[in-house]
């Protein structure tokens, strides 16, 4: 709180000197800064608590100023000047603050009003306040009433034309509400005919859905049984060719064995062909349930290594790594075999130097099984296509490595019943890392 410097003190002992107190305030307020209609409200303030303070047998009045350019004044009296008067109450909403006190039967009320800009006073101006207090010309009773009055008709005016401003902004708020109504009834409307629309887009998703999964059942169910329908005449094709072949039969000129090993060859390929037709419809009908057992991946891999061997070409070496001695996985060994055997014929394919390596490795939540190759490799764009069904991918060696694009469908299906996965990394001409995921134990099989 900045220093303060009383400027004069005014005795209450009769009505008239509750005029004067009126009088004092009011110039002291204005010379001070404060607006007209604040002016009155410190007057009338002060003139509440004096006319009060001459009720209860008198008191007197100190008027001061803080160097911050606050108006103070001090209101002494008898205890009669309580906190719940009316007057007290009515002064505290007129002033910026006031503080009521008490010592013994004496009451002490201090107000304080600002003016709007305040500034520091220098002590030339300090004095010059007190000057003015000095040479204050008393005004008579009337000549206060009539002052009041005026002060009354400006404040009423100011009223009145806080009333027409306030008129007018409750019209332009409710013009306002009825803008905004009406744009929330206009938006409620949007989004009714919003919510009908995606109502309508999932019905419609949901017909679609249906429609593609019966389409997907119906392809199975095609697969299932052109797979059976093909199988009994390749069988009897491979039949054939086993009986003009056998030397109990005949004998053969060399164009005509020939010719029969191309219907072999062509009939052993179509075979293959069939049972991954086959092989691929039980992944995507759902039909494929593992059965689980310990598989140790040391035995597992030492009868993929056999089976690969004669696959690769010259120049490529085979490098198998089954993790730590006796390392065992508890899932499907037929199913994790062929998904392996596919892997490894494709690394086999699609390599022309360097190595192949199959390895193992387990940690807490499961086994990763890896074929890794320094084959062609696959471009961004095929590997992420190369999953699909009846996709292969355009390489240097595809005219001597042909395939039918339906292993790795079938063996990414595997990998999924099995509760794993299959992940591909690649880089071209650097080759490929296919790595597949087996869960700690596989899911327990849909009831």
């Amino acid at each position: 709180m900045s220093p303060q410097h009383d400027l004069t003190t005014l005795v209450l002992a009769e009505d008239a000197d509750v005029f004067t107190a009126r009088q004092l305030g009011r110039e002291l307020a204005s010379s001070l800064g404060l607006d007209r209609l604040d002016a009155t409200r410190v007057a009338t303030a002060i003139s509440e608590l004096s006319r009060v303070a001459v009720a209860v047998g008198g008191g007197r009045v100190t008027y001061a100023v803080r160097e911050s350019g606050e108006l103070v004044a001090v209101v002494r009296a008898a205890a009669g000047l309580g906190p719940d008067d009316e007057s007290v109450r009515a002064a505290t909403r007129l002033v910026d603050s006031l503080v009521h006190e008490r010592e013994g039967d004496r009451v002490t009320v201090v107000v304080t009003k600002a003016p709007p800009t305040a500034s520091v006073l220098s002590p030339a101006q300090v004095q010059q306040l007190r000057g003015r207090v000095s040479h204050h010309d008393q005004s008579t009773p009337i000549e206060e009433l009539r002052q009041q009055h005026a002060e009354l008709v400006s404040v009423l005016e100011e009223v009145r034309a806080k009333n027409v401003e306030l008129e007018t902004l409750n019209r332009e708020l409710e013009e306002t509400n009825h803008g905004v109504m009406a744009l929330y009834h206009e938006l409620s409307g949007e989004l009714e005919r919003t919510n009908q629309g995606v109502v309508a887009l999932y019905a419609e998703i949901d017909d679609k859905n249906d429609r593609l999964s019966a389409a997907s059942e119906a392809k199975s169910r095609f697969l299932r049984s052109i797979s059976h329908e093909l199988r009994t005449p390749v069988n009897s094709v491979l039949g054939l060719t086993r009986l003009l072949t056998d030397p109990g039969a005949g004998s053969l000129s060399p164009e005509q064995a020939e010719q029969v090993g191309f219907i072999r060859t062509s009939a052993t390929d179509l075979l293959g062909l069939v049972n991954e037709l086959l092989d691929l419809a039980k992944a995507e009908s759902g039909r494929l349930v593992p059965d689980p057992q310990d598989l140790v991946l040391r035995e597992l891999f030492d009868d993929l290594a056999n089976m690969t061997g004669p696959l690769l070409r010259d120049g490529v070496r085979l490098v198998v790594d089954a993790g730590r001695p006796g390392a065992v996985v508890h899932t499907d060994p037929d199913l994790v075999r062929h998904v392996l055997r596919n892997l490894l014929s494709n690394a086999a394919k699609f390599t022309e130097a360097g190595t192949v390596t199959l390895a193992a490795d387990q940690d807490a939540d499961g086994t990763t099984i890896s074929v890794t190759d320094t084959g062609v490799g696959l471009t961004e764009e095929d590997r992420e296509r190369v999953f699909e069904e009846f996709f292969q991918a355009r390489t240097p060696l595809h005219a001597t490595a042909r395939g039918t694009g339906l292993g790795l469908p079938f063996a990414l299906g595997v990998a999924q019943a099995l509760g794993g996965d299959i992940e591909v990394t690649s880089t071209p001409e650097l080759g490929s890392r296919f790595a597949l995921r087996l869960p700690l134990r596989p899911p327990e099989p849909a009831p």
